[in-house]
């Protein structure tokens, strides 16, 4: 090989350049060997560099999204216009339960003394033979909530500048009702009795008077009591805000609405052309209703699942669960129905628990930290 500066002869042709003038050597096309420099240095090389070398993780794409993710960005999809829809319609009947129009002519203002009426007057009509009715022990528990209820009601409308939609002053309470104890005078009460009334609007859906009324009374009471339940102040810190155990809040109210669906599908099988008694004319179904509806309402709380003691937790899946097994008739459709809704909160209930521990142990450890780092 001869260097076209010089014209001085290279005799090893692993030198890439002259080694009389220090040129580089043109080197023809096909003649050219392997060199350690051709890696690195030549064009016709470039970007054949071996990417492996530098570990078997440094160019491998990112790991599929898991189930849960995938299901949850699919939830998510649905939910959207789902949640439009229902901000719409939240508007609307905001618009409607506060007209002053219509709260001037209830007592007080009171949207919870009308839910309250319509409560006894179904009461009322379930007398009647033909009639159905929650029972003897349900109705009686409902009278008594009802008129706790409306104890504390009327000593809220009866306070100066309580009430909004007020057009007169209401009566004082009573002395003998004015001195009942403080605990009975919990917001609590209320709100609790406002979910006892949807759960049995919610077992004895149907098209006759009775359910409707019903249905307006769980309508209205849960409309004015649900107003102070889910009311967060605008300080409150939430520590779960776009964590797991939020996300987790939505899949407890997909669970339970399919539960509260399945409940009103046949459980028992008919020997008549009639279908057979549904999810809600079972035994104790008023209390897996009631733990559905409790679930749903704290699930859609500001704080989500949080709100509720763990223990509380467990109690409510494990009753959940028990009544499911005790109840369950393979040859009806309703409990097929109600196998999907409650895996689905028992796995969002052991999550929230798991998530729970994890960040109770993660707090420990790092207060242990600290006191390390305080001690020296």
């Amino acid at each position: 090989m001869q260097c076209s500066n010089c014209g001085h002869s290279v005799s090893d042709e692993a030198h890439s350049f002259c080694t009389e003038c220090g040129q580089p050597l043109n080197v023809p096309e096909g003649d050219a060997t392997s060199t350690g420099d051709e890696s690195y240095g030549s064009e016709d090389n470039a970007g054949d560099y071996d990417y492996s070398a530098d570990g078997p993780y440094s160019w491998e794409e990112p790991p599929p999204p898991s189930l849960f993710a995938r299901m949850d960005e699919a939830l998510s999809k649905v939910l959207a216009p789902v949640k439009d829809v229902a901000g719409q319609t939240w508007e609307a009947i905001q618009g409607v339960m506060d007209d002053p129009r219509l709260r001037s002519r209830l007592p007080g203002g009171s949207l919870s003394l009308l839910g309250l009426a319509c409560v006894g007057l179904a009461l009322l009509l379930s007398v009647i033979p033909f009639v159905a009715g929650i029972g003897f022990i349900g109705s009686g528990v409902m009278l008594l909530g009802g008129l706790l209820v409306a104890i504390n009601e009327w000593r809220i409308i009866s306070q100066p500048g309580a009430q909004e939609f007020r057009t007169s002053e209401a009566r004082t309470l009573p002395p003998s009702l004015e001195n009942l104890p403080e605990e009975t005078q919990h917001p609590a009460i209320a709100q609790a009795y406002a979910a006892l009334t949807l759960t049995h609007a919610l077992l004895m859906l149907g098209t006759g008077l009775v359910s409707l009324l019903w249905l307006l009374a769980a309508f209205v009471l849960c409309y004015e009591q649900g107003r102070r339940f889910f009311a967060s102040p605008e300080d409150d810190y939430d520590p779960d805000a776009g964590s797991l155990r939020q996300r987790l809040n939505r899949w407890v109210v997909v669970g339970a609405v399919v539960c509260s669906f399945s409940l009103l599908l046949p459980w028992a099988r008919s020997h008549t052309p009639m279908f057979g008694l549904s999810g809600g004319e079972q035994p104790l179904a008023t209390f897996t209703q009631l733990t559905l509806v409790l679930l749903a309402s704290f699930a859609l709380r500001h704080r989500g699942l949080s709100s509720l003691h763990p223990i509380v937790l467990v109690i409510m899946a494990v009753w959940l669960t028990m009544w499911f097994f005790l109840m369950m008739s393979p040859y009806t459709v309703g409990p097929w129905f109600f196998l999907p809704g409650l895996l689905t909160l028992d796995a969002v209930i052991g999550l929230h628990l798991f998530q729970l521990r994890r960040g109770s142990g993660s707090e420990q450890q790092a207060e242990v930290a600290s006191d390390v780092d305080y001690q020296g």
